[in-house]
């Protein structure tokens, strides 16, 4: 069964659309992609969509609006949608960045903002296991370079999932630690370091974290983090600009981009 049947559906109707309608080859020369990628893309059988593909493929079909959104929403990563717990956050609040955690970083839930944010580039095969945000932190260039800090959010990262480590009896947490050591010199550094559990864990205070997005821009936007009140390690965060800055301009013109109209 084709996992994007409706994805596919939809790019070929929009395609044959073009006058003339375009072939499969110009579409994605227009869009500045790979012909056998866009070939897989059409055919459902490119599982995960980054959505810088999605982006690219909107501007070349020359999409209105409204078919801009339903684009993304199809081409969206309902792998990673699986919604739990605090989940629920990601359709509540969609006009902002929205991206739900457990203990080990694993994303259970974020809204199309929230993926624009964090994973504008991902692209990969559709599997059954979540991204993680400490993977993609240590081990990823393009989160490594969308953070205008880095260190500080390594440093906090690092620091958490020692925390988990001695709240949590998880052989998952114990091989993605183990990974990483092996993997990013930079998390065996900070894993190494006897202060690093030590450092305080976030609040639900505000904290301003500054992106270097490759759509649109640098942003500055406040994390807002919301406990599920329980103590197992799930929670929300919720990223938002201050109201008239250049920041919300930045995000409005991202929101814009992933659902056809501004916020």
């Amino acid at each position: 069964m084709e996992p994007y049947p409706d994805l596919s559906r939809f790019l070929i109707s929009q395609r044959l659309r073009t006058d003339p309608g375009v072939a499969p080859r110009e579409l994605a020369r227009a869009a500045g992609i790979d012909a056998e990628r866009y070939n897989d893309i059409e055919d459902g059988r490119a599982g995960r969509v980054a959505l810088s593909v999605l982006d690219a493929l909107a501007s070349a079909l020359r999409l209105e609006a409204a078919d801009r959104g339903e684009l993304f929403r199809l081409g969206g990563s309902p792998g990673a949608c699986r919604l739990r717990g605090l989940g629920h956050l990601t359709r509540a609040v969609p006009n902002l960045p929205v991206v739900a955690f457990n203990h080990r970083f694993d994303i259970t839930g974020w809204n199309l903002p929230g993926q624009a944010l964090l994973a504008w580039g991902m692209d990969r095969p559709v599997d059954p296991v979540p991204p993680n945000l400490a993977r993609m932190l240590f081990l990823d260039p393009a989160t490594q370079a969308l953070y205008g800090s880095w260190q500080p959010e390594a440093t906090r990262i690092a620091a958490a999932l020692r925390r988990a480590t001695r709240t949590h009896e998880d052989e998952e947490l114990s091989s993605l630690v183990v990974e990483l050591e092996a993997a990013s010199p930079e998390f065996a550094a900070l894993w190494s370091d006897p202060a690093g559990g030590t450092r305080p864990a976030e609040d639900g205070s505000d904290v301003l974290v500054r992106f270097e997005h490759p759509a649109v821009g640098a942003m500055t936007l406040s994390r807002a983090v919301i406990e599920d009140g329980v103590g197992n390690g799930q929670r929300a965060v919720v990223f938002s600009p201050e109201p008239g800055s250049v920041s919300a301009a930045a995000l409005e013109d991202l929101l814009t981009r992933v659902t056809g109209r501004p916020c």
